[in-house]
C-alpha cells in the first residue's frame, strides 16, 4: 500500500465510503497546529507534514498553542492528550471555544486511551496512538480534513436556508399586497352595482314620497324600495368587511347557524341578479336540519359566491349558444336555473349543501386547479379567481370539506359538507 504523505499535494483524494467522488481542498491550503510538550515527537510530526504539502504551526504547550490558533486559525489542530500544565483535554475545550470549526485530533499512549475516548465525546475529530506511524497520521487527517469541509458546508448550507426564508417571507408579503391590490380593483366594480341600484330605489322613493293620498299599496312599494336599499347597503358593508378582512387577521365569530336562514338570506341578496339573468334559482332545504357551528357572514359569502359563479356560467353558455349575442333569452324564457338543495347525511352526521347549474361546465384539466388563488377561467375584467380559494378556506376553518363535479357543457356541482354543532353548542346560544 503507498503511503499518502508521498502523493502529490493536489491530488484530488477520493472520499471514502459514498463520497469517494468528492475532492478535498488541495493539501498547500490547509494548517495544522501540532501542540505536544517533547520536542523531538512535535519535530518529527511537523516534517512529516510539510514533506506532505501542508502548511505547519507548532507549539510546545496547550496555552502558547491556543495563542497561535486564536491568531492564525488554522483548520485542524493535533495535540497530545498528556502533557504538564494544561492537558490535551483541556486545549480541545478551550479550542472549541476560539474557534469551533477546527477539528481536533489527540494523540495517546495506550495507558490513555480512556481520556482519548473522553476527547471523543467532547467532539475531538479523532485520536492516533503513539509512536505515530505516517500512514495512519495522513489517514487522521484525511478523516479530519473531510469531516471540517463537511461541517463547513453544512454552516453555508444553513446560512442560505435562513437567507432563503427571510426572502420567502418578502415574497410573500410582496404577493399579498399583490393579491390586495387586485381584490380592491374587483371590489371596485362589486360595489359600484348594488350603489347604482341604492341611487335608482332612492329616486323612486322620492316620487313616491311627493305624491299626496298614500294608500296601503303605495306604503307597501316605499317598505319593499326602504328594504331593498338597507339590503344594497348592507352588501356594500360586507364587501367592504371582506376587504379589510382580507388585509389583516381575523377571528371568526362562532355559533349555530340555521342552514335554511342562511340559504334564504343568501336568495334575497343574489335575487336581483338572478332577475336581471332570467336565471331560475330551486331551493330545497330540509327543515329538520340540525343547526351547523360557524360564522354565519362567512357561511353566507361562500353561498354568495357559488350562487354568482353559476350565474356566470350559465351565462357564458347561453352567450355560446346564442352565438355570442348579449341577450341569450327572452323575457319569457328561463336562461338556465341553479340548483341549490341542502340535507342532513346521517351516516357522517353532517350538513350536506350543494349548489348545481346548468352552465357550461368545468373543463376536466381546469378541475385540479379549481380552489387555487387567482385561478379563473372567466374573461379579463369578470374575477380575478379569489372567489373559490376563499370559500375553500372559508369551509376549512369550518372543519367541513367541499368538492366539486363538472363536466364540460353538463353544468357544475359544488358539494360543501359541514359537522353539525354539538348539543353543547346549540344551548349556549339559546341560554345567551
Amino acid at each position: 500500500m503507498s503511503d499518502p504523505s508521498k502523493r502529490p499535494a493536489d491530488t484530488g483524494s477520493a472520499r471514502v465510503g459514498t463520497q469517494e467522488n468528492r475532492r478535498l481542498h488541495p493539501k498547500d491550503s490547509w494548517t495544522i497546529l501540532v501542540i505536544d510538550d517533547e520536542p523531538d515527537v512535535r519535530e518529527i510530526m511537523v516534517i512529516s507534514l510539510e514533506d506532505a504539502g501542508y502548511k505547519t504551526l507548532s507549539a510546545p504547550d496547550g496555552e502558547s498553542g491556543l495563542k497561535l490558533l486564536a491568531s492564525h486559525g488554522p483548520q485542524i489542530l493535533i495535540t497530545d492528550i498528556k502533557m504538564p500544565g494544561m492537558s490535551g483535554l483541556e486545549v480541545l475545550k478551550q479550542a472549541r471555544r476560539i474557534r469551533p470549526e477546527t477539528q481536533v485530533i489527540v494523540t495517546t499512549g495506550f495507558a490513555d486511551i480512556n481520556k482519548a475516548i473522553a476527547a471523543l465525546q467532547h467532539d475531538a475529530s479523532d485520536f492516533i496512538t503513539k509512536p505515530v506511524d505516517d500512514t495512519t497520521l495522513h489517514l487522521a487527517l484525511k478523516r479530519a480534513m473531510e469531516r471540517y469541509q463537511n461541517q463547513k458546508e453544512l454552516a453555508d448550507y444553513t446560512r442560505l436556508l435562513e437567507q432563503t426564508v427571510l426572502n420567502q417571507e418578502k415574497i410573500l408579503h410582496q404577493e399579498k399586497m399583490m393579491s390586495l391590490g387586485r381584490l380592491a380593483a374587483s371590489m371596485v366594480h362589486e360595489i359600484n352595482n348594488p350603489l347604482s341600484g341604492i341611487l335608482n330605489y332612492l329616486q323612486l322613493m322620492i316620487r313616491l314620497a311627493d305624491k299626496p293620498d298614500w294608500d296601503e299599496a303605495r306604503q307597501t312599494r316605499f317598505k319593499n324600495y326602504l328594504t331593498i336599499v338597507y339590503q344594497e347597503t348592507r352588501r356594500c358593508s360586507d364587501l367592504v368587511s371582506g376587504l379589510l378582512q382580507f388585509s389583516r387577521k381575523s377571528s371568526l365569530q362562532f355559533g349555530p347557524v340555521d342552514i335554511c336562514d342562511l340559504i334564504e338570506y343568501s336568495r334575497m341578496l343574489c335575487h336581483h341578479r338572478l332577475e336581471l339573468a332570467g336565471i331560475l334559482l330551486e331551493i330545497t332545504c330540509d327543515p329538520k336540519i340540525p343547526k351547523v357551528s360557524g360564522d354565519f357572514n362567512q357561511l353566507q359569502q361562500c353561498l354568495i359566491n357559488l350562487i354568482f359563479n353559476a350565474i356566470d356560467a350559465i351565462e357564458a353558455e347561453s352567450k355560446s349558444e346564442s352565438g355570442g349575442g348579449e341577450d341569450a333569452s327572452s323575457p319569457d324564457q328561463t336562461a338556465g336555473r341553479i340548483f341549490l338543495t341542502a340535507q342532513i347525511d346521517d351516516a357522517d352526521h353532517q350538513v350536506c349543501i350543494q349548489v348545481a347549474d346548468t352552465g357550461k361546465g368545468i373543463p376536466p384539466e381546469d378541475l385540479p386547479r379549481i380552489f387555487e388563488p387567482f385561478f379563473t377561467t372567466k374573461q379579463d375584467g369578470h374575477g380575478v379567481g379569489l372567489g373559490l380559494s376563499t370559500v375553500y378556506g372559508i369551509i376549512e376553518h369550518h372543519n367541513g370539506t367541499i368538492t366539486v363535479d363538472s363536466a364540460r357543457g353538463q353544468g357544475a356541482c359544488f358539494t360543501i359538507l359541514l359537522p353539525v354543532a354539538d348539543k353543547h353548542t346549540e344551548n349556549k346560544d339559546t341560554n345567551s
